[in-house]
């Protein structure tokens, strides 16, 4: 990933150009912002400006030796480390990074603006969370702690740390605290809040803010061919969310799922029809907790704009054309009486399940008190 390749952003890529001109690389840092803004690309781009051996003034080269091998992922001092598990294709006790580097180096060839749900199906983690173990940090400090192979700096590019469980957070801390020589650790953190204080304080942090319009509209249309007036209605639907953009552009699967799903649910609740409350509770039942997650973000989104529709706040209502034959249908029912209690209960299932709480008891609960509170 080129910084010339990343949307938008120009301020955040001038200021890590000019670090690292002007001899300022910090050994850790922490990039961080909302889904689509773009920190993980932002991350990479970096670690390879550091480690280019004919760095320009504005980005690395692209075309020497450790241009050719980040391009594939594959440069010998450039590690990754991010969440996995145990699959049914792979069963053994320790599961790290490395057991899965081939789908990652796919995964960010693809879709290196990707979110945690679409790597987790990727590697088919049905129903588990992903996690970096002890293993894992153990595995990253024997790394960094050999001699560098071509550059001048080792980078470790860190996705989702929040990730890590007790043992291996520590286990980082440490690392932190006493680096091995030239080696910079560049953490790329969903939610940063969850990470240990101790981590956050030792890293320069960096905030990926959302694209702006003019640059999201731009590259829609520069990049993907998409009519300009097309690519407007795009970009206000994204707020600045370049996933969910190409998310747009393709119609993908998940938000129509979502979107199906959701519809389907709040009729057979508002007709208080409870074999299709049941059945629909049951089939989300057996989808994978990140599907699960993702299906009631979708709701909670689905809630707001709804409310935003039954105050006639249009300005600031957010749907596709899929949704406008049924989303202004629905806001009649979502009123400032249930909106929080609506809220509260999407909230808490999603926290349930966060928690592996059982699915077809976490769902059929919530119908339940969705078909109670969805009433003129």
């Amino acid at each position: 990933m080129l910084f010339s390749e990343i949307t938008g952003q120009e301020y955040l890529k001038g200021r890590l150009v000019r670090t690292v001109q002007e001899n300022r690389v910090s050994h850790a840092w922490l990039f961080f912002g909302p889904e689509g803004a773009g920190a993980l690309p932002l991350a990479v781009a970096f670690a390879r400006y550091i480690l280019c051996t004919g760095r320009g003034l504005t980005d690395a080269c692209g075309t020497c030796a450790s241009c050719s091998k980040i391009n594939k992922y594959i440069h010998p001092d450039l590690h990754f480390t991010f969440p996995v598990n145990k699959t049914r294709s792979l069963d053994k006790d320790a599961v790290v990074s490395d057991d899965f580097i081939a789908d990652w180096r796919n995964f960010m060839l693809q879709q290196p603006y990707g979110r945690l749900t679409q790597w987790y199906d990727l590697i088919d983690l049905e129903n588990k969370q992903g996690i970096i173990n002890t293993d894992e940090s153990k595995r990253l400090a024997y790394k960094l702690n050999l001699k560098s192979f071509e550059s001048d700096y080792k980078v470790a590019v860190i996705w989702q740390p929040e990730k890590m469980n007790d043992q291996a957070a520590n286990k980082l801390l440490k690392l932190l605290e006493e680096p091995p020589s030239m080696t910079v650790f560049i953490l790329v953190a969903g939610n940063p809040e969850q990470l240990l204080p101790t981590v956050r304080s030792r890293c320069v942090h960096v905030k990926v803010p959302q694209i702006g319009d003019h640059e999201l509209e731009q590259a829609l249309v520069e990049k993907h061919g998409i009519e300009k007036g097309r690519a407007a209605g795009m970009v206000r639907l994204a707020s600045g969310n370049y996933l969910k953009a190409l998310e747009l552009i393709t119609e993908a699967e998940d938000f129509r799922f979502n979107f199906n799903n959701f519809r389907d649910l709040m009729r057979v609740c508002f007709k208080k029809n409870i074999p299709g409350m049941v059945k629909i509770s049951e089939e989300l039942a057996t989808l994978t907790r990140e599907r699960q997650k993702a299906f009631l973000e979708y709701g909670l989104g689905t809630i707001r704009e709804s409310l935003a529709l039954h105050f006639n706040t249009v300005d600031i209502v957010y749907i596709t054309d899929e949704e406008q034959d049924f989303i202004p249908k629905f806001a009649p029912y979502v009123t400032g009486d249930n909106v929080v209690i609506l809220t509260r209960e999407l909230t808490q299932a999603i926290q349930d399940i966060e928690r592996n709480a059982n699915g077809r008891i976490v769902f059929l609960d919530l119908v339940l008190k969705l078909a109670s509170l969805i009433k003129i």
